[in-house]
């Protein structure tokens, strides 16, 4: 596999692909929320020098897997700055470790901008990947989907950079 990582601005063609997947597996579940809402979201992440951060993984050029690193996702807690999403890859593509892989580029890249602590939140109440990545969970809270879903950090000031 010749897996390479770039910024959504190294590949805009990608964008109508990365919005059909985000759609897909969240966006349609959003009452009023239409494939070309989701498309023009992600415009914010055509930028590859400051936050916010879109990565996608090409697998000998095709997309496989992206991650996002953004501001705010819960605005309740506006204290929270950074916050990780979108973490997605290709059914085809799942359990060769590419989610792991974008997410500790994406860090990387984070803490190069200087990013101090990341949170998340995830549907797994064990923390899942997340756990395994150093994900520590905070709290429990409601989805305005209605779903339970878990809050977790992780601090990536004191990360090696490789």
């Amino acid at each position: 596999m010749a897996c390479s990582i770039v910024p959504l601005s190294d590949r805009p063609d990608l964008l109508p692909v990365l919005a059909q997947w985000y759609f897909q597996e969240w966006g349609s579940h959003v009452p009023g929320l239409t494939l070309l809402d989701e498309q023009q979201r992600l415009e914010v992440f055509l930028q590859d020098d400051e936050l916010p951060l879109l990565l996608i993984a090409l697998d000998d050029g095709a997309p496989v897997a992206a991650a996002q690193l953004k501001f705010h996702e819960r605005t309740e807690r506006p204290e929270r700055l950074h916050w990780l999403g979108g973490v997605y890859v290709h059914p085809a593509h799942r359990g060769r470790g590419l989610a792991e892989k974008v997410i500790r580029e994406l860090l990387a890249r984070g803490r190069a901008l200087g990013v101090r602590d990341v949170y998340l939140q995830t549907e797994a109440d064990d923390g899942g990947l997340y756990r395994r990545l150093g994900w520590a969970p905070l709290e429990s809270l409601q989805h305005a989907a209605g779903m339970p879903v878990r809050i977790m950090v992780r601090s990536v000031a004191a990360d090696r950079i490789d």
